[in-house]
């Protein structure tokens, strides 16, 4: 199982390159200097060692406290099976579209910028500038995205049947089974107050007052430290970080490429408030702007009709007259909008790794879970007013459905999680029996340095 475990992981090693701007959420890990050269030719694809020491090293990051010589035997080999992956899908044209390259590019470079803070920032880390950057990585994206589609063309079809979950379990000994700890189904209701019209009208004559006084000549920057109600860019005057396309509110993001360079722009609307914008600077399809932002605020009307709307609720549910999904469906709202994912998933918390609804009790928000600590399954709260993390009112009811207590893994209890791992071991096997077959009728030889690694031993022909 433990094999099994580190060779699935193995699977997610970014291919080739792709890795040179590594970050860590201490800040970016410059890459190692080495003598370049070529270790292992995998039909008409090589492994330089430069690939193997910049994901050994993210690989080592990831596994502290493992034997490095290890990391270095699990990585090289993992590395062969993604250049024999690539091999093939090169022969089998599986086709990869410049879109795809280009989408997968865009939200790598913005989990970059998150991690390091700005654009600038990031091209001084790179050394050059995000267009070269992208130009450079084009083509190791399009390999990644080559060797992503092999896989899943490989195992597409590869199902799990119940007897075969069973089977998985029954091979698992006694003592080896996990400890599940304790796991809740946790949901909330939340209504959000709608905002009046005449709150809003109040909201918007507040940002036409200080959008007259910039046009008279005003500081933006002044009036925005002033007046924004945006805790996020208001002490640096509404500077926002630099954004592109699909990072900001539509109705946002539409009046920043059409206005202007140093124009003030008309009043316009997002679900966040009314905002004035002005744009110092565009850089092709990323722009740098800065904004005020009025939000209108509740009146003490809007509370009381929430706060009508959620009893309403609490009092249907508490009464038997309602089901949970069905109130969810009927009385959650964000403001005058019903919460999508609330409908959806009839708002229950689910686990990010798995998106399963059993979750760990930990895992819950804190503020959650302090209220849930102290119901029993089956228990609704009392309606709470709290407050959303843009500092709006809301108010919510939290529904514990059940609360499993720690134990041993059972196919009663826990049939998902079981069912995943063995999905996971089958997964496994076949793109084995594939990797068995085409590593026999392939070019593979190791060139120059001996790894003396016990799982390559096979990899080179005679």
């Amino acid at each position: 199982m433990q094999h099994l475990r580190v060779l699935i992981l193995g699977l997610c090693i970014f291919v080739a390159s792709a890795t040179r701007a590594q970050l860590t959420t201490s800040g970016p890990l410059l890459p190692p200097k080495y003598v370049d050269g070529v270790l292992v030719v995998v039909g008409n694809k090589v492994i330089l060692r430069s690939e193997l020491e910049e994901n050994k090293m993210q690989m080592e990051l990831d596994m502290r406290g493992k034997d490095p010589h290890d990391i270095e035997c699990m990585v090289l080999e993992q590395l062969i099976i993604n250049k024999l992956l690539l091999h093939q899908a090169e022969l089998d044209s599986l086709p990869v579209s410049n879109e795809e390259i280009e989408y997968t590019i865009d939200n790598r470079l913005r989990y970059y910028r998150s991690k390091i803070g700005s654009t600038e920032q990031l091209e001084k880390y790179l050394g050059k500038s995000i267009a070269l950057w992208k130009e450079e990585i084009r083509p190791l994206m399009r390999e990644e995205l080559m060797i992503n589609a092999m896989r899943n063309s490989l195992l597409k079809d590869v199902k799990i049947s119940p007897q075969e979950v069973k089977n998985f379990y029954d091979l698992i000994p006694a003592d080896s089974l996990p400890i599940i700890p304790t796991e809740v189904e946790v949901a909330q209701l939340l209504v959000v107050p709608p905002v009046s019209l005449e709150s809003k009208e109040f909201a918007r004559e507040q940002l036409e007052s200080v959008r007259k006084r910039i046009i008279k000549g005003e500081s933006f920057e002044k009036l925005a430290r002033a007046y924004s109600m945006d805790p996020g860019s208001k002490a640096q005057g509404g500077l926002l970080p630099e954004f592109g396309r699909g990072e900001m509110a539509s109705e946002f993001e539409r009046m920043a490429f059409k206005l202007k360079q140093d124009s003030i722009s008309p009043i316009f609307e997002t679900e966040f408030g009314y905002h004035i914008m002005k744009v110092s600077k565009r850089r092709g399809e990323r722009v740098i702007a800065s904004h005020i932002l009025i939000r209108s605020e509740n009146t003490n009307d809007d509370i009381t009709k929430a706060l009508y709307r959620i009893d309403s609720a609490y009092n249907l549910l508490t009464d038997n007259k309602i089901q949970w999904c069905d109130a969810v469906k009927k009385y959650a709202t964000a403001g005058d909008k019903i919460l999508a994912y609330d409908k959806g998933s009839c708002g229950f918390f689910t686990d990010m790794r798995t998106g399963m609804q059993n979750m760990q009790f930990e895992n819950l928000p804190p503020d959650v879970r302090k209220i849930a600590e102290k119901m029993k399954p089956g228990e609704i709260s009392s309606p709470q007013l709290t407050s959303t993390e843009d500092g709006r009112p809301v108010y919510r009811l939290i529904y514990v459905k059940s609360i499993t207590p720690p134990h041993s893994a059972n196919l009663v209890q826990d049939y998902s999680k079981i069912q995943m791992q063995a999905d996971n071991k089958k997964r496994y096997e076949t793109l084995q029996k594939w990797i068995s077959v085409h590593r026999n009728v392939t070019y593979i030889r190791f060139k120059g340095k001996s790894f003396d690694c016990e799982n390559l031993k096979s990899w080179e022909h005679e």
